[in-house]
C-alpha cells in the first residue's frame, strides 16, 4: 500500500535568502576580485561611495581562496561596515599572493621531467 503523497508546498514569495559563493582556487582568486570590484562599483552608481557587498548579500561564502575574499568582504571595522571595499581586495592579491600562495618553480620543473 501506497503512502499518501504530501503536496509539494508553493514558494514563499518574499522571503528571499541572498547568497554570494566565491570559488577557490589559489591566486586565480585574482578572477572574482575583479569582478566583485565590478559588481560593486555599479552598486555604488546606485547607492553611494559606501556601499558595500555585505549590505546585498545575506550570506557570503567561499572555498580556499574564495574564503579569503569572503572574510575581507565582511570583516567589520569599529564602525561595524565592511573593513574592506571590494577594489582592495584585487591590489591585497597582486601585493600578498606571492607570499600566501608560493611557487617553487624549480621543484615544479624537476617533477615535470
Amino acid at each position: 500500500m501506497e503512502s499518501p503523497k504530501t503536496p509539494l508546498q508553493p514558494p514563499t514569495y518574499g522571503n528571499l535568502i541572498t547568497v554570494l559563493s566565491i570559488d577557490g582556487g589559489g591566486i586565480r582568486g585574482i578572477i572574482p576580485a575583479t569582478i566583485i570590484t565590478f559588481l560593486e562599483s555599479e552598486l555604488q552608481k546606485l547607492d553611494g561611495e559606501e556601499a558595500r557587498l555585505a549590505d546585498y548579500f545575506d550570506v557570503i561564502a567561499g572555498t580556499s581562496t574564495g574564503g579569503l575574499v569572503t572574510a575581507m568582504l565582511t570583516t567589520p571595522n569599529e564602525q561595524n561596515r565592511p573593513l574592506f571595499a571590494a577594489k582592495d581586495i584585487k591590489d591585497f592579491y597582486l601585493t600578498h599572493c606571492p607570499k600566501i600562495f608560493p611557487q617553487d618553480r624549480q621543484k615544479s620543473f624537476h617533477n615535470e621531467l
